[in-house]
């Protein structure tokens, strides 16, 4: 994954495009970059600030009942089925994905773009 490359953030299943992902930074296992939301995220931005907001507590005290809910939380994430397209076409359908404001984290969970 390159600098600058650009992603769609859709959920399939309701043909919503919920925003955009530039890519700023891309490391061997993870990626940042810019996330513009578009109006579609809206009823999902709680589910994802509430994901942003115990990971931040999760890195300050790694207490049991924490991890268990943000383990619910990401399970709900996982649920909506989101996709990561890229301008060819081609993106990922297993990754984490974590969103604050308009910072977004991505971390794919199969190595390689696949055609969606």
């Amino acid at each position: 994954m390159k600098i600058g490359s650009r992603y769609t953030l859709e959920r399939p299943t309701t043909g919503e495009v919920l925003g955009t992902l530039t890519v700023t930074e891309a490391g061997p296992f993870a990626v940042a970059g810019i996330f513009v939301a578009l109006p579609a995220f809206d009823p999902y931005r709680p589910l994802f600030d509430e994901d942003a907001r115990l990971a931040r507590q999760l890195a300050e005290d790694p207490d049991p009942e924490l991890l268990e809910r943000a383990e619910a939380v990401l399970d709900g994430l996982m649920s909506l089925g989101l996709i990561l397209r890229g301008e060819s076409g081609r993106g990922y359908r297993d990754f984490l994905l974590g969103i604050d404001g308009d910072e977004a984290s991505f971390r794919p969970l199969t190595p390689e773009e696949v055609p969606l």
